[in-house]
């Protein structure tokens, strides 16, 4: 199999993972084979594209030191990532654009939000970030974000 016939396999199978459509791939046989018989493992996490946007609720922390093995303190533009998305560490380091009520401010992805705190889509934000964008006091924000 040459290597862009693979990887033509591997884009067709990341195209089913995402679409409600069906997708089939055609061999040089033309045999049949349903994407979803051919998708790369799901154990590796997705790496999203600069550009990918998401939407979700934003909220702020305090903590000092998160998943990414980097310290890090309150004055620090920096976000922690759903766990949807962050897919263990694969997200460490990049850039995010987070938008609220007219306002943008870039930061790097520091930690993880658990879960039970971040839905897919959600932030937890550093104070710095969240102070760009609302007062504190306004505790959650629906925000809007993507990878720079």
């Amino acid at each position: 199999m040459t290597f862009i016939y693979k990887l033509a396999i591997v884009a067709t199978a990341a195209l089913a993972m995402v679409s409600s459509v069906p997708v089939t791939v055609r061999h040089t046989s033309a045999v049949e084979t349903p994407a979803s018989e051919i998708a790369a493992p799901s154990s590796e996490p997705i790496i999203a594209a600069a550009g990918t946007s998401y939407n979700g609720r934003g909220t702020w922390f305090t903590d000092t030191f998160g998943s990414c093995g980097v310290p890090f303190d309150t004055n620090d533009m920096i976000v922690a990532m759903n766990a949807a998305v962050m897919g263990g560490t694969a997200q460490c380091g990049r850039t995010v654009r987070v938008s609220y009520g007219g306002k943008s401010v870039t930061a790097r992805v520091t930690d993880t939000c658990p879960s039970q705190y971040c839905s897919s889509g959600s932030l937890d934000l550093s104070q710095a970030v969240f102070k760009q964008l609302a007062p504190l006091s306004v505790g959650v924000i629906d925000i809007e974000w993507a990878f720079v």
